[in-house]
């Protein structure tokens, strides 16, 4: 049997960059495998949708979701671990993966699809990728291209993002936090010091698919203004390539990067559990389709505030459970840790969160969210 794992993501995928570098770091031996039929195949078959990133054992076991391939893989992988082991670490990490992956997104869909310079990259980023193989002229091709873009920017008013004022809300957040990164990655190399973690790949994976590759207006203002955290981004990419080892800590650029962020994730994880609280009493169970963003999969909107500028972003049962990972994180800290970790919580607005008790608890089983 092979031990090599295959990779089913894409280089214009959102959330594949993070599985990617994470493989890349770990030196777990992956081939790249974007093939549309086996996505809408034998995976989509298994999972029961068509999402990347996912990865294929050597086993032939599918595992779907950034967050459970990284648990699995580090389960299997203990060399070079990638979570901290100090609790207050990794209760910061885990705020910061629910920030990127359930929050940020809206900055990068913004970015790309309210961009036109990137909107057409990605269009025939998407066409050449879906028409692999066929044989296809330029015009088909863009059809396809066009087709599914269509498909992505149907999920922009759930992102908040379909509007002039959302739309500048989401610019000036990912303008401030660039900024702000910037010196954190510029001060230490990583976001804990001077050796990657997981934090660390979170990070990397909200910029370099929409921000970074796509050729637009968030692109240039990444290389114009921020270029201690596009040399953090080239080497996330070659991750193979990084330190093993190094002191981890919580530097003052990082609490200023994490206070700038602080009052919109908080408000998000408020307004989440908020609605997931109504929706269980209401109806005695979760959304279906929890982990997407279709319209029988979300709960209602939260308003968010940034800058003085209203936007909205739909949360869902998938969102719930990935903030219910923070909460287990500091549930299961001794008196001392929590005493550290209450104290940090306080100077970036975490505080209120931590100490919430939301009236469910989920856990994600065969593909999908349930209810515990």
């Amino acid at each position: 049997m092979s031990e090599t794992f295959v990779h089913h993501g894409a280089m214009f995928s959102y959330y594949s960059a993070k599985t990617r570098a994470y493989l890349s770091y770990k030196q777990i031996p992956f081939v790249e495998g974007y093939d549309v039929p086996v996505l809408t195949g034998r995976i989509k078959e298994a999972t029961g949708k068509v999402m990347v990133p996912v990865v294929e054992t050597p086993e032939g076991e599918l595992l779907q979701d950034t967050t459970v391939i990284i648990d699995a893989l580090e389960k299997r992988f203990t060399a070079q671990p990638i979570l901290p082991s100090d609790p207050v670490l990794l209760m910061i990490t885990r705020m910061v993966e629910f920030f990127i992956d359930e929050l940020w997104i809206c900055t990068a869909m913004n970015s790309r699809w309210n961009d036109p310079v990137s909107t057409a990259f990605a269009i025939g980023e998407f066409g050449r990728c879906f028409s692999a193989g066929q044989n296809l002229d330029d015009a088909e091709i863009q059809v396809i291209g066009e087709r599914l873009a269509g498909r992505m920017q149907a999920y922009l008013p759930r992102l908040g993002v379909s509007e002039p004022t959302g739309q500048s809300a989401v610019k000036e957040l990912f303008q401030q936090a660039s900024l702000a990164l910037n010196k954190v990655v510029g001060a230490s190399k990583f976001a804990f010091g001077n050796r990657p973690c997981l934090i660390d790949f979170c990070l990397y994976a909200g910029y370099y698919a929409h921000q970074y590759r796509d050729p637009g207006a968030a692109s240039s203002f990444l290389k114009s203004n921020t270029p201690e955290l596009c040399y953090f981004i080239d080497n996330l990419h070659a991750a193979q390539c990084l330190p093993v080892d190094g002191d981890l800590m919580v530097s003052d650029s990082l609490i200023d990067y994490l206070r700038l962020i602080g009052p919109v994730s908080v408000a998000f994880a408020a307004g989440t559990f908020e609605t997931m609280n109504d929706y269980i009493r209401k109806n005695g169970t979760i959304p279906l389709n929890s982990e997407s963003l279709a319209s029988d999969a979300a709960l209602d909107p939260v308003k968010l505030v940034f800058d003085g500028q209203q936007f909205i972003k739909v949360s869902s049962a998938y969102t719930a459970w990935k903030l219910q990972r923070v909460l287990e994180v500091f549930d299961g800290m001794s008196s001392s840790d929590r005493a550290r970790a209450l104290q940090l919580a306080e100077k970036i607005g975490w505080d209120s969160v931590l100490q919430m008790s939301p009236e469910f608890g989920l856990k994600r089983e065969g593909y999908q969210i349930e209810l515990v």
